[in-house]
């Protein structure tokens, strides 16, 4: 039991011996490290690649980095002003357009309604007929309706309703004589007051 103690208490001397010469070697360096010169130390720095500034130099620049990022924070913001002005500018531009397109669509749409007023109101002149007829001297009702119904102002199942309503209403003593322009549009009562009234040619 002797031995292994003796043994031990070697390896404990033996361990201490060696941890004493380490704490002396590794206190050395430290001695050495504060003793060299600051110049050598940036010198070995800058080897390295690093770069070595002064405190008044570190706080310029850090004053100058926070300057750069508010010029860049407001010139962000400008940028973002201006971007939303851009837009602004945009979207009144395309309300313009738009309200340019259905100006121009009302246009369009007026001016189809125009044509077709004008269209219809041609077709109405084009199938409204103008005719020129002469009463003689001698012509009575039935020879008046019947030249009405040649020159097709008056419908054939007019031809009665003409007469009747000449002599119904006291036209027929009055019939002039001469030439008279009637239109397919008259109607009875228009046609029964022309041919009472003179003609002026």
């Amino acid at each position: 039991m002797r031995l292994p103690i003796r043994f031990f208490s070697i390896g404990l001397f033996t361990a201490g011996i060696l941890s004493l010469g380490f704490y002396f070697l590794n206190d050395s360096s430290k001695e050495s490290i504060e003793n060299v010169a600051v110049e050598d130390l940036i010198v070995q720095v800058e080897e390295n690649g690093y770069r070595v500034i002064t405190e008044d130099e570190f706080i310029s620049f850090s004053m100058y980095v926070d300057s750069m990022k508010e010029e860049e924070s407001k010139t962000a913001s400008a940028k973002t002003e201006k971007e939303k002005d851009a837009e602004k500018d945009k979207e009144k531009d395309k309300e313009k357009e738009k309200e340019e397109e259905k100006s121009k669509e009302k246009e369009k749409d007026t001016k189809k309604k125009d044509d077709k007023e004008k269209e219809t109101k041609k077709k109405k002149e084009d199938k409204v007929k103008k005719v020129k007829f002469t009463i003689k001297k001698g012509d009575v009702t039935e020879d008046i309706a019947d030249t009405l119904v040649d020159k097709k102002i008056l419908k054939k199942d007019e031809r009665d309703k003409f007469i009747k309503y000449l002599e119904d209403n006291d036209y027929s003593p009055y019939i002039q004589l001469g030439t008279f322009e009637v239109t397919s549009e008259m109607n009875i009562k228009e046609l029964a007051e022309t041919v009472t009234t003179y003609p002026k040619d």
